[in-house]
């Protein structure tokens, strides 16, 4: 694969579209004909970059038409390994030196993408789009979200965690060879891209419906995502833990006392609540052991079952996340 160097090797600066998909047949035709438009129109390099996460539909049928115009390519996965999974297939083989990640159902604009490469050609090294309202959604989804980036927040207090920002962002080539750099597995895009620094700009815009079809994040889906990202960057549930802890070792000991100065030694009741206490424990640590579990199992992130538009439609092998240079030199 050409390097971004090698593709800006005549001065001008490469973006690089990626949408990840998963079962967005109903929606893609009219997204892929407006994103057309607006990238044509920008007055620098640019591909655009589709990754198949495993759809079940007719999805591949119309990539490989798209894949028939020019900058135009297809990632096409082995199966549905999820949206960070996906992004990351993105990172890997995308040519551009900045990248741009959209999804295809039509809530986030292709109309905003030039306001984003203003802001990227004017210096800032990732550009952030942040919902005003969030009228598109459900109302469950709107608490959820509230309720989730308020408690993330809390937790992480090493960088912020901008609200109501989503992976509709702009990342220009310090922070992007910076991310891909770093060897996770577990991986939590939002957390991993605010991790980075680098001179971030947040702008607004309205979210608007689905264009067609429905979301793919169900409740439990959401909540599985949150509990990822808690667990990827913050520490602090453990500590709160060990706190608690410590402060009902030190209760029992004074109940311990008190009952043994008077005569009535009953700990069944503290005996319960200890318990209930420990059970929450196991459940904890066992979220970072999994965690942890996912990292030494060092299994690739994805892979890739055929490729389309500038790639050999036949790969000599599963194509996966490239190794960090700590791993090459092993």
């Amino acid at each position: 694969m050409k390097t971004s160097n090698d593709m800006n090797a005549d001065g001008t600066r490469f973006l690089s579209v990626v949408i990840c998909c998963y079962n967005e047949t109903h929606v893609l035709p009219e997204f892929h004909a407006r994103l057309m438009s607006i990238v044509g129109k920008l007055q620098i390099r640019y591909e655009v970059l589709y990754v198949n996460d495993g759809s079940n539909d007719s999805s591949l049928t119309l990539f490989d038409a798209f894949c028939q115009a020019p900058h135009v390519r297809c990632l096409n996965l082995s199966r549905n390994f999820g949206k960070e999974a996906a992004m990351t297939a993105g990172l890997d083989h995308a040519a551009g030196e900045a990248i741009l990640f959209i999804d295809a159902d039509l809530q986030d604009p292709p109309e905003l993408i030039p306001l984003m490469v203003e802001h990227w050609l004017a210096g800032c090294d990732i550009v952030n789009m942040q919902r005003r309202d969030r009228r598109g959604d459900t109302a469950a989804k709107r608490i959820s979200a509230t309720v989730y980036y308020r408690l993330l927040r809390r937790l992480v207090d090493q960088y912020a965690i901008p609200q109501d920002v989503s992976d509709f962002r702009l990342i220009g080539a310090a922070p992007l060879r910076a991310l891909r750099a770093m060897p996770e597995r577990a991986r939590f895009m939002k957390g991993m891209v605010n991790w980075l620094g680098f001179k971030t700009i947040e702008l607004p815009y309205e979210r608007v419906a689905r264009g067609a079809g429905q979301s793919k994040w169900g409740p439990f889906a959401l909540i599985d995502l949150a509990i990822e990202g808690i667990v990827a960057f913050s520490r602090k549930p453990l500590r709160w833990f060990s706190l608690l802890s410590a402060s009902i070792f030190v209760l029992t000991l004074l109940y311990l006392a008190q009952q043994i100065g008077t005569g009535r030694l009953d700990i069944h009741d503290f005996i319960l609540s200890v318990g209930a206490m420990l059970a929450l424990g196991v459940a904890l640590v066992g979220e970072y052991i999994g965690a942890t579990l996912s990292e030494v199992k060092r299994r690739p992130v994805y892979l890739l079952r055929s490729t389309f538009g500038g790639f050999s439609k036949r790969l000599a092998g599963p194509a996966t996340r490239r190794l960090g240079e700590e791993e090459q030199n092993q």
